[in-house]
């Protein structure tokens, strides 16, 4: 891959450096304009509710504009920062545990990434569709092959917004069960400088720090410097867990209408990787002599056992109001991502087995393992223009935005394999016995370089009538993509458009309910580097999804329930069908699968006292293959890794009298059970991989030590899993069973000045 301008300006290492750099320039007076028009909407120039509530009341994920939960005619769900702090939230994954429609730890324990699902539907970094779900403050994260996926510091974000159901008409390429945008933190005037020391399981400390404030007298330069740095061990043995991330912001009022924000963040994570491809017999199913192996049990080789991350991001948020209709936004952000990954993991079962036969092996030995190392780096470069209209015609108040934005991504990845690794006991696993090898002796079995490009052009009305709120959405894209493998000297291209839409309405009584019901479609545009059986050209991956529900706040609370009913459709899935030597991967593709989701989700956020604040969420999905021309499926099966039911529920309770300071939560998490195979491929007892429902407890405990004249600072306790219960959170192949996390316990000292 040739280096581009942009890379060679912003290298990995200095991009922190140019914005830190730029805290030095002195404040600029505004301009001498007489007239005064009406202020500047700065992002993160004001605390949300989220700073001090778990309700959020506004956001601008769903419509690109500042626009009230209540009137936005889709389910929203938003994971504030306060929410984020008193559960202690280590990564999305945890941020994510009590969302309604929301289901995590796919792949188990898995450090190199967050595996999660939105309505039926695998999100986050998913690049085998070639499409992520994850977007950082409004703009697409890349995702890259070969294990090149990016992953944020929790503690960076301000909140965690998911749009739930297609969200194409606003972001392009996207899997049609919704989407995950993070918002980080930006400069602020009124901010509060904290630092934090934590410690707790598995010998992991962390210490973060979030500093800002004001550069010039009359607020026109705002900073914000937030980082954090944690090591120690994980809970599975052989691996180390290190990070250090540090989030520069600068934000500069350069008139009272116009504003720019430049943002950068580093992060660098070192150690090893925690995913294991674990058998069904030994884990989900008694092994030998009626065993389970324990979760922490590492089936690699200590040396060979390494997952490092570099990730840069720079960019800038730039606005303008030129009078008091007209509105300009830009986005723009650059993206380098590079990763190295070592593992021995199992590639059979190593067990006595016969496809549909009821049979538990007599020892417990994953016999064929296998050294596999992946190096690849990505880089891209995303811009969003947004140019918005404020007028009312009548009795109609209007909301018009138009945008254009774009997306380049080339990533390369390297991937490589060596069968030579010993068998090894799940139950007592002994290292070393495996040959030592070097990087020279295993073969190479993929060797990628990948170019993709989007460019879409998007208009969005949204209309206020009385107390009617009704929006209309369209978007056509352009996509492009071409991908090389060196292995096989062989290249893929494909190009296509996509036209997408949107449209919904709300009625806001003045009981605080608001129904709402709305239409939406999205795309994919299929995956990456792949061959369609008989030469059938690729078909974006289509999606629509019907809506309807109520939303409940009352005035002057502070509380938001949202119910809804959906179905969720999606067309021209792609599916396994045999081997195509003549295809990039070797790899041959069917597209004629249809699937169907119904869905009912109920959740809530509310401060039920001043001292009592729940929220609770119930989801059921029903899902099915309602078409499918390939073995690899069965038509009437329900789709894999979906529970029909999931459940959770939060309670804090804030202390008051001799007991000030004091706060408690305690929470309850349920994942019902799901199938993990769509065809009739497993033992006879569980030919569809089965795997039960589960449920985890959290709590906390926290004490604001105020009454001993330590104002700022707190002491808290948080537990996940508390009662440390071992479960399997999925199975997709005999060969494919993964752990969850066991029991976390942190404690944490806190002070803000």
């Amino acid at each position: 891959m040739q280096q581009t301008l942009i890379a060679a300006v912003w290298q990995p290492k200095l991009v922190c450096l140019v914005v830190s750099a730029l805290f030095t320039v002195p404040a600029t007076a505004a301009d001498n304009d007489n007239s005064v028009l009406p202020e500047v909407a700065v992002v993160g120039a004001k605390g949300g509710d989220e700073t001090s509530s778990y309700v959020a009341k506004n956001t601008k994920g769903a419509t690109k504009t500042d626009t009230p939960v209540i009137e936005t005619p889709q389910s929203i769900s938003i994971v504030g920062r306060k929410e984020l702090d008193d559960r202690n939230v280590q990564n999305l994954v945890d941020a994510l545990g009590y969302t309604a429609g929301v289901r995590t730890e796919l792949s188990g324990v898995d450090s190199r990434a967050d595996t999660y699902m939105i309505r039926g539907f695998k999100s986050g970094m998913d690049s085998e569709s070639g499409a992520s779900n994850l977007f950082i403050d409004g703009l697409k994260v890349q995702a890259g092959g070969q294990w090149n996926r990016a992953s944020f510091d929790t503690y960076g974000l301000e909140r965690v917004e998911v749009l739930k159901g297609p969200a194409s008409v606003m972001y392009g390429q996207v899997v049609p069960g919704g989407m995950i945008n993070l918002v980080t933190k930006k400069p602020t005037a009124n901010h509060v400088n904290e630092i934090r020391l934590q410690g707790g399981s598995f010998d992991q400390y962390r210490i973060s720090a979030d500093i800002g404030g004001s550069l010039a007298d009359d607020d026109s330069v705002l900073f914000r410097l937030v980082g954090s740095f944690n090591d120690g061990n994980s809970q599975l043995d052989h691996t180390d867990l290190q990070r250090t991330y540090f989030a520069p912001s600068l934000l500069w009022k350069i008139s009272e209408n116009t504003s720019l924000t430049l943002l950068a963040q580093y992060q660098r994570d070192k150690g090893g990787s925690t995913f294991q491809f674990l058998p069904y017999y030994g884990t989900y199913a008694a092994g030998a002599g009626g065993r389970r192996m324990s979760n922490s049990n590492f089936l690699g080789e200590p040396y060979w056992n390494s997952y490092d991350r570099e990730q840069s991001l720079v960019g800038w948020a730039f606005e303008h109001r030129f009078n008091d209709i007209w509105q300009f936004r830009q986005n723009l952000r650059y993206t380098n991502l590079e990763t190295e990954y070592k593992g021995v993991v199992n590639r059979g079962t190593g067990l006595s087995y016969t496809a549909g036969v009821t049979q538990v092996p007599a020892v417990g030995i994953v016999g064929l393992r296998t050294f596999a190392y992946g190096a690849s780096k990505s880089e891209g470069v995303a811009v969003d223009n947004q140019l918005q209209a404020d007028f009312s015609t009548g009795a109609l108040k209007h909301t018009v935005l138009v945008g254009l934005d774009a997306q380049r991504i080339n990533w390369t990845g390297d991937r490589r394999t060596f069968n030579q690794a010993s068998s090894m006991s799940i139950f007592n696993p002994v290292y070393g016995l495996s040959p030592t090898v070097s990087l020279s002796q295993l073969t190479t079995a993929s060797d990628y370089d990948v170019d993709q490009k989007q460019t879409g052009i998007y208009v969005q009305e949204q209309l206020a009538w009385d107390k009617l709120r009704f929006s209309i959405g369209a978007r056509y894209d352009y996509f492009d993509q071409v991908a090389f493998n060196a292995t096989n000297n062989r290249r893929n291209g494909f190009n296509d458009h996509a036209f997408t839409w949107n449209t919904g309405a709300v009625y806001l009584f003045d009981s605080g309910f608001a129904p709402f019901v709305s239409y939406s479609t999205s795309f994919e545009p299929g995956a990456l580097g792949i061959a369609i059986l008989n030469d059938e050209s690729i078909k974006p991956i289509k999606a629509k999804q019907y809506e309807a529900g109520v939303k409940y706040q009352p005035q002057g609370s502070n509380s938001l329930v949202t119910a809804s009913v959906y179905e969720l459709k999606q067309e021209n899935r792609l599916a396994a069908a045999g081997s195509c030597p003549e295809s990039i991967d070797g790899s041959c593709y069917t597209q004629v699968g249809e699937a169907r989701i119904r869905g009912f989700e109920l959740e809530g956020k509310a401060e039920v006292t001043d001292s009592l604040t729940l929220l609770g969420s119930y989801t059921y999905m029903d899902s099915e293959i309602t078409k499918s021309a390939t073995v690899t499926e069965t038509e009437g099966r329900d789709l894999s890794l979906v529970p029909k039911h999931m459940a959770s529920l939060w309670a804090n309770y804030a202390f008051n009298g001799q007991l000030d300071g004091l706060s408690a939560g305690l929470g309850v998490r349920y994942v019902g059970g799901s199938y993990g195979m769509t065809r009739a491929a497993g033992p006879a007892d569980n030919p569809y991989l089965h795997t039960d429902s589960y449920t985890t407890y959290d709590a906390a405990v926290r004490y604001n030590l105020k009454s001993f004249g330590y104002h700022g600072a707190e002491v808290a306790i948080n537990a996940s899993n508390l009662t440390d219960r071992t479960y399997v959170a999925a199975c997709t192949a005999l060969t494919a069973c993964y752990y969850g996390m066991g029991r976390v316990v942190n404690a944490t000292l806190k002070y803000n000045w």
